[in-house]
């Protein structure tokens, strides 16, 4: 009986930590890179209002602003989990592996935004990057 408390104590001490949100300072309206253009307004509308979406977009420009591509990247991967089936973070991974030399990453990237593409901004940006993968 002993065990079957100490799990839900460590069940409900789990999920209590999972649904809190984590503390983030305010930041200003998050500014893309010069190579990528956000055009919010072909963007799904369920997307746009995702503000765990906008965080991770935030912080990963901040790491990219940086110069710590590794880190960026590994926030976008976080923000595929978010919105698997969002062009532009798919573009941005595309673009930010093409920066580390990773070129085969990159194309996969591109290709995909191209499969999900909403609108001809993204699809001239991945065209490009692909055209220089080529």
């Amino acid at each position: 009986m002993n065990h079957y408390k100490i799990a839900v104590v460590c069940l409900s001490s789990f999920l209590w930590a999972c649904s809190t949100k984590p503390v983030t300072s305010p930041t200003t309206e998050p500014t893309t890179p010069s190579s990528v253009s956000t055009p919010t307004d072909d963007i799904d509308n369920t997307v746009k209002g995702s503000a765990a979406l906008d965080s991770l977009f935030s912080l990963a420009e901040q790491q990219e602003s940086k110069g710590n591509l590794r880190g960026a990247t590994g926030i976008l991967e976080r923000a595929i989990r978010i919105s698997p089936r969002n062009p532009e973070i798919y573009l941005r991974l595309a673009e930010l592996n093409y920066r580390q030399g990773k070129n085969a990453q990159a194309q996969s990237f591109a290709e995909k935004a191209l499969s999900l593409n909403p609108n001809k901004a993204i699809t001239g940006q991945a065209e490009l990057l692909l055209k220089k993968l080529y």
